[in-house]
């Protein structure tokens, strides 16, 4: 049976899920999802934004909160769906007054690197 390969979000789910001491199967029954969906999101896809969210509780209440992890959990996740980061989307869609604001944030910060 030929494995298949974790990719960026899935190596990093699971350093996150080993350091937080906690076996793959205590992990995936904690965030309510089945051991053949659990890994699919460690080789294909990862998961839509809910579930990621449910997966940052499930760590955070092992170990704690982690701003750095949560970005990094985030951009990696949102780099395998082709999506803006779940974070950034929220600010966004929580914001809708400030589209105009945020438009011309980003025009200014992308002309300035060049």
């Amino acid at each position: 049976m030929k494995r298949r390969t974790k990719t960026d979000f899935g190596e990093f789910l699971v350093a996150e899920i080993r350091q937080a001491g906690m076996s793959q199967e205590e992990f995936y029954n904690a965030v309510g999802i089945k051991k053949p969906y659990f890994y699919n999101l460690l080789t294909a896809s990862p998961p839509p934004i809910d579930l990621q969210n449910r997966m940052l509780d499930v760590l955070d209440r092992v170990t704690g909160a982690d701003k750095e992890r949560k970005r990094k959990f985030y951009d990696l996740a949102a780099a395998g769906r082709n999506e803006i980061p779940a974070d950034i989307a929220k600010l966004i869609t929580g914001h809708p007054l400030e589209l105009d604001k945020i438009r011309d944030t980003l025009t200014t910060l992308l002309a300035v690197q060049g």
